[in-house]
């Protein structure tokens, strides 16, 4: 059998760009959006607390993913930030089982001290699933306790 005398390099054409590269994190430079679309009416609803919502994201929508990560950060951390779900309270875990969510993690987003929105985010639009008035989802643990 004949060998081809112009091998393909494997080096790419300084003077191409490729199509189709996808940056998993490249959302982070987007701003965001929301939907509503796995909120859970049951437990943790939001009723009564939309303006509330409503407010804070609409601040978060002049931000870029990047900066709503790294917004609020202090020693401890972010305020907005992925939680695993064995760190989740074990209702919010069986509450999951039950709405068949198989996430990893979910993102948690303070609207205030203690009042969180947790939910899952994909692709730079975050899908809210509960309100967390008393930061029961993921409870806090206290230093020196």
């Amino acid at each position: 059998m004949a060998r081809n005398k112009n091998p393909k390099s494997n080096t790419p054409n300084p003077g191409k760009d490729p199509r189709g590269t996808y940056q998993p994190d490249s959302y982070y430079l987007k701003q965001p959006s929301w939907r509503f679309n796995l909120m859970d009416k049951e437990v943790w609803p939001a009723a009564g607390c939309f303006d509330e919502i409503v407010d804070k994201l609409s601040n978060y929508e002049t931000m870029t993913w990047a900066e709503i990560d790294g917004a609020s950060k202090s020693s401890k951390g972010s305020r907005n930030h992925f939680i695993k779900v064995d760190r989740m309270d074990k209702k919010a875990r069986e509450r999951l089982d039950e709405l068949r969510l198989t996430y990893d993690e979910y993102y948690s987003i303070a609207l205030t001290g203690k009042t969180r929105l947790f939910g899952v985010l994909e692709s730079g639009i975050f899908h809210v699933l509960w309100y967390d008035q008393n930061h029961e989802v993921c409870p806090s643990i206290k230093r020196y306790t």
